[in-house]
């Protein structure tokens, strides 16, 4: 009978005996482990595991690191789990390859349950995190939109947009500038054109939520 090996990433040694002790019960199944990096890269020299169950905070660069190393160099199915994930996480980990993402707290039913499935080729990724991973994705499109939309702007532009979103008005932004206030107003003119904005008061709250938007998403300004 052919088993599936499966690799158990984790620094914390009570998932990784709890796993053993589960997988020790079902015939098909074999349990490698590594409490990180280094680990997994040995268990892997040792031969290819079926699937990689890998914590997201695996030592010493995460579980996103670890798979993308899995990815590159073996053809093993990864799974990354943690507590509380969050849309970034999960997102970022699909991104990496990871075939799905579970939370710590599944059942020994369901962990068993979905590392059978990833067998027969699905994902397991339960309803709430597939909801987070669209809604991150949502996110990225949003924060792509917001960027092109910035990227007309000239530097002087964005320079004046962020001076208006803090309320300064014309006089202070060409004091502060060395330039005219006439100069300024122009630029005001070109911005409200540019992001088709009908106010200085739409161009502060769009810049605002767009500075919220993009460092939410990892990006900057």
């Amino acid at each position: 009978m052919t088993r599936t090996r499966i690799l158990v990433a984790d620094s914390q040694t009570i998932f990784r005996c709890g796993v053993s002790n589960l997988l020790a019960r079902e015939s098909d199944l074999e349990f490698a482990e590594a409490t990180d990096l280094d680990g997994v890269k040995a268990v892997v020299a040792e031969g290819c595991p079926d699937i990689a169950l890998v914590d997201a905070e695996l030592p010493p660069a995460g579980g996103v690191a670890a798979v993308q190393w899995l990815q590159a160099h073996c053809a093993a199915q990864s799974i990354v789990w943690s507590f509380e994930p969050t849309r970034e996480t999960v997102l970022a980990a699909v991104r990496a390859g990871a075939a799905g993402y579970l939370r710590k707290e599944i059942s020994p039913q369901g962990l068993v349950r979905s590392l059978r499935g990833v067998i027969r080729g699905e994902a397991p990724l339960s309803r709430d995190l597939a909801a987070l991973m669209i809604e991150a994705i949502h996110r990225h499109e949003d924060g792509d939109r917001t960027r092109e939309r910035l990227s007309i702007l000239s530097r002087r532009e964005r320079e004046i947009l962020d001076y208006v979103a803090q309320g300064a008005r014309n006089r202070q932004i060409a004091a502060e500038l060395t330039i005219s206030e006439f100069t300024v107003k122009r630029h005001v003119q070109n911005i409200l054109g540019k992001l088709e904005l009908a106010s200085r008061r739409a161009a502060a709250e769009f810049y605002a939520h767009a500075q919220d938007q993009l460092t939410t998403v990892g990006a900057s300004l």
